[in-house]
């Protein structure tokens, strides 16, 4: 099967950085849960999980970049 080109999901950029998001490895987890799971069954911490863990991995690929 071919791989589709286009973007895996809208929002390329985070919007207060500009940074690309999809180099992130807990935002491509992020986008593969939310294709399974439908919004009606996400908590209502469900966004604030998911921001602090990729903040988490984004602080962590900066320290390890200046070095």
């Amino acid at each position: 099967m071919p791989e589709e080109t286009g973007p895996a999901h809208p929002n390329t950029a985070q919007p207060d950085t500009g940074k690309p998001i999809m180099g992130n490895p807990v935002t491509r987890a992020r986008l593969a849960v939310e294709a399974e799971v439908p919004l009606a069954q996400r908590g209502p911490g469900w966004d604030r999980h998911w921001r602090e863990l990729e903040a988490y991995v984004e602080s962590r690929l900066e320290w390890s970049q200046g070095e």
